[in-house]
């Protein structure tokens, strides 16, 4: 008996240990959790900025048996280059899946969105955003302020709906006034002239534009105390030795000063190591006029009107006048400048001698603007124009160098007989002073016209293009206070609404386009009066202006700041007492 119970004992706690054991198939078990993340599609894409990208975001999600394992949620977030997931969390389905849509943020760039899955190390998709297509064009300037004669390098930016600056595109440029603002291909503006435009740029068919307003330069002119430089009285070496042109100065290879302002037959210098030292050079006239009696010799009454030096070699364009002594309508027996006959021309002339004499190389080829017609004498009957018949090319303005290299001057034209029907300033240039031939005019677009002498073609030369101008017979120079070029000269035009006189500039950035002209001062001129209401810087009468800084250290007096001195003639009696008088003046710029 007792071994029968100890069996039953036994069978009983083997049975519980069994069960303790989960024998048998009962009992508890280990759940089962995502093991890993995997991106299945849409990473590495590339979109237009702000655009949802079109393949979704999708990620699998398995157990660590490899089993897909539905039920997970997965966190997406945006990490890099903004934007938006939607949704921002979704739920992995049956086959262990969950997607998003990804929305790229608004620049262009790089985006980065991670997909997360709770203790588990999250993935990352990169997509590339670019801009779009053009939605906008906006044009710029880089200055707030534009003034005439300024060049402004205009900029158009193109920009797609999110506001992504589209790089590398092209515009087609316009304005609304070529012929004053004309602009270019690459959106640069010349503004030639003052007033309202606007500019458009169009890209891709999307046009945008710039209202502009160009405003002049204003400046003040104050006029200092008078300085008598030549006295007649005191100075002249012969009679007909008067200040007959704009004094011209230019530095002499020693260091000291040569001026020229002299007359016709003889012409004379002054000369001195300082401005305030100049005295006449009467040991010998630099020019003495040939008085040639036919028009096709251009060497008739000669002055040297512009005078430029390089090393030993000082070049002159000569003013030189035809007077015809000939023809009965005119002054038979008078080849004087007080013929009314007047038949003008540029010539060139050089001296190699310090100045001291020039000499005018193959002649007749040494003329530079010859006049474009043949000279004809006026017909019986035919009542003079003003003085006299005057036509041709004459009275060259000084000879500045411009940044291109070449050297500019001015000349006024008058190419037939009737001084009211046609008349104008013209701009010629060359690339060497000492060929006459290699000066060219500007045509109305470019320096293309050779002014040829009738005598030599036996036909009449096209004329050069006038500018757009008040100013004719004058002087220029370069400012490097108002960073323009300035013209100067005396003229008789309307001006603030009256007829006004005086010595009056204008302004240009590229001595071709010029400002309306402004008041330097008041003064009587030959032909007109100065407004009894006003200042006028004479009581007399005065002629041939031109401004030179006596602090300029270049050769030839090309440059000005902002306190040059204003040369003048006085006509003290109307007839050969003349006097040089200079006067410091002050330009001051107000805006």
């Amino acid at each position: 008996m007792r071994f029968q119970f100890f069996r039953v004992v036994v069978v009983g706690l083997a049975s519980l240990a069994l069960a303790a054991c989960g024998g048998g198939g009962g009992g508890h078990k280990t759940p089962v959790t995502a093991a890993s993340i995997t991106i299945v599609s849409g990473n590495n894409q590339t979109g237009v900025a702000g655009s949802a990208l079109p393949t979704a975001l999708s990620v699998s999600i398995k157990d660590s048996s490899g089993r897909a394992f539905p039920g997970a949620t997965v966190s997406w977030a945006v990490v890099a280059g903004g934007g938006s997931v939607t949704p921002a969390t979704s739920t992995t389905y049956s086959a262990g899946l969950a997607t998003t849509t990804w929305t790229l943020g608004a620049a262009s760039g790089a985006n980065r969105v991670t997909a997360t899955v709770a203790g588990i190390t999250p993935v990352a998709f990169d997509a590339m955003a670019v801009a779009g297509a053009t939605a906008s064009v906006t044009v710029t300037s880089p200055v707030e302020k534009i003034y005439e004669g300024d060049t402004v390098k205009l900029v158009a930016t193109a920009r797609d709906a999110a506001g992504n600056v589209l790089p590398g595109k092209s515009a087609a440029w316009s304005s609304g006034n070529s012929n004053s603002f004309p602009v270019s291909n690459s959106g640069e503006l010349k503004t030639w002239g003052t007033g309202a435009v606007t500019v458009t740029a169009s890209i891709d068919g999307i046009a945008g534009s710039l209202p502009l307003t160009i405003v002049p330069i204003e400046v003040q002119v104050t006029v200092g105390a008078k300085e008598v430089v030549f006295d007649w009285s005191a100075d002249h070496c012969e009679d007909l030795d008067v200040p007959d042109g704009p004094a011209r100065f230019v530095r002499a290879e020693d260091g000291s000063l040569t001026l020229f302002d002299g007359d016709a037959p003889r012409y004379y210098v002054s000369r001195g190591a300082g401005f305030n030292s100049l005295k006449r050079d009467c040991s010998q006239p630099a020019l003495v006029s040939a008085n040639r009696a036919t028009p096709e010799s251009y060497e008739n009454n000669e002055w040297l009107w512009a005078i430029y030096r390089e090393g030993n070699t000082w070049h002159a364009l000569v003013h030189n006048e035809f007077h015809d002594p000939m023809a009965a309508t005119c002054q038979p027996g008078n080849a004087s400048p007080s013929n009314p006959c007047c038949y003008n021309s540029v010539t060139y002339a050089v001296s190699t001698d310090g100045a001291r004499s020039f000499s005018k190389p193959g002649a007749p080829a040494h003329t530079v603007a010859p006049a474009p017609y043949a000279w004809v004498p006026p017909a019986p009957g035919v009542p003079p124009v003003g003085n006299g018949f005057v036509e041709g090319y004459f009275a060259p303005s000084n000879i500045v160098r411009g940044r291109d290299g070449y050297y500019y001057s001015f000349l006024m034209a008058i190419p037939t007989e009737n001084w009211s029907a046609l008349q104008g300033r013209c701009v010629f240039r060359t690339s060497v002073l000492g060929d006459p031939s290699t000066w060219r005019a500007w045509d109305g677009s470019g320096f293309n016209l050779r002014m040829t002498s009738p005598y030599v073609t036996g036909q009449s030369a096209p004329i050069c293009a006038f500018l757009a101008t008040n100013l004719s017979m004058g002087q220029v120079i370069y400012s490097s206070y108002l960073e323009r070029y300035v013209y100067l000269a005396a003229t008789g035009t309307g001006y603030e609404g009256r007829n006004a006189c005086g010595f009056y500039y204008e302004l240009s950035a590229d001595l071709i386009h010029w400002s309306q002209h402004r008041r330097l001062t008041e003064a009587n001129l030959p032909w007109c009066s100065a407004d009894p209401s006003q200042s006028s810087i004479e009581p007399v009468t005065v002629l041939y202006p031109s401004l030179v800084d006596h602090t300029d250290t270049t050769v030839n007096f090309e440059t000005m700041g902002r306190t040059p001195h204003l040369y003048y003639t006085r006509f003290n009696d109307g007839g050969l007492d003349r006097d040089l008088v200079r006067v410091p003046v002050t330009f001051t710029r107000t805006n």
